[in-house]
């Protein structure tokens, strides 16, 4: 038997008790400092509300000045001329890269048929194909019609060898 039950069962025996001198006022002393504590706490939970609130409030601030910022600096810059000739090498060389991508895949379905030695010999000619980026850098300072017309004409040529590998292997 637990001692609640046992308590609940004898209730007569403890009526009769009374409470030793004092006890109350200690029981309500420590009732206030508790009540204290747990305010000061509550005090200290709104504190770091209004901190993070107010840090919050902050970095809304900022990141809006930045997007107004951001879209009056990006309004003057997309107005000069070398940003529009280095966005249509940009498209250029978007579209020719999926050009190229789609005519890998084409030969690496073909190469499936392929054995092993032929397949490794293919795929290092594929990887000098596609690396191009020491000779755009070269480009840098041509005018933009030559960097157009060379990046063209390389991009066709390699196009052009991926497409009749995957003929002489179709074949």
């Amino acid at each position: 038997m637990n001692i609640e039950n046992k308590i609940q069962s004898n209730k007569s025996s403890f009526d009769d008790v009374k409470m030793p001198v004092g006890s109350r006022a200690r029981f309500e002393e420590r009732l206030r400092r508790e009540a204290g504590r747990y305010v000061r706490r509550d005090d200290i939970a709104i504190q770091k509300l209004r901190i993070m609130t107010w840090t919050s409030v902050a970095a809304a601030a900022i990141t809006v000045f930045m997007v107004i910022s951001g879209i009056f600096l990006d309004g003057r810059i997309s107005t000069k001329s070398p940003q529009v000739a280095e966005n249509k090498l940009v498209t250029m060389r978007q579209f020719y890269d999926e050009k190229m991508d789609e005519a890998i895949m084409n030969l690496e379905v073909v190469m499936q048929n392929v054995d092993d030695s032929t397949r490794m010999q293919i795929n290092a000619v594929i990887d000098g194909l596609t690396n191009m980026g020491d000779i755009f850098a070269e480009m840098a300072p041509l005018p933009e019609e030559k960097q157009m017309a060379i990046a063209e004409q390389m991009y066709d040529s390699r196009l052009k060898t991926i497409e009749l590998i995957t003929e002489k292997i179709n074949k």
